[in-house]
């Protein structure tokens, strides 16, 4: 129950049989060659493999304890605080718009490391830099609000 690697193999597993999965219902092959479903299938494929092996490995021989992995102190913040912004940023931005949205979760990542000012002149920047890279340039519709922005 405390060991990491067996967590982190288990995580793993979950993850590469979704994509096992969802590879087969996608094409093997075409006429010019490999399908679209080729490579997931065979690197999920790899991964579960290579995955039962570290988790053997794990059971066998690797004893290292969640606690003595997870961070503490400052660290541990700073992942809390990026991972918040990133499950709020999806949340909000279909009311608050890209540019908003995109403000907010830049200034709670900088924020730690800058002055509050400057952390919110880069956010901004940034995020107004980007949109109209992706509006403009690219052609890709971002979410807007009431605004336009």
């Amino acid at each position: 129950m405390k060991k990491a690697g067996v967590w982190a193999g288990i995580i793993t597993l979950v993850y590469a049989i979704i994509i096992f999965q969802q590879s087969l219902s996608l094409d093997y092959s075409t006429r010019l060659g490999p399908g679209p479903g080729f490579f997931p299938l065979w690197l999920s494929g790899i991964l579960i493999v290579l995955t039962l092996c570290y988790i053997v490995d794990s059971i066998r021989h690797d004893v290292v304890k969640v606690s003595e992995i997870l961070p503490g102190g400052q660290a541990s913040k700073n992942i809390i605080s990026t991972v918040g912004g990133l499950i709020i940023f999806p949340i909000v931005v279909p009311y608050l718009g890209f540019v908003v949205s995109a403000t907010i979760l830049q200034f709670i990542m900088f924020v730690r490391d800058f002055k509050w000012y400057i952390a919110l002149g880069i956010s901004v920047a940034v995020s107004i830099i980007l949109f109209l890279v992706f509006q403009s340039l690219l052609g890709v519709t971002l979410p807007v609000n009431d605004f336009g922005w």
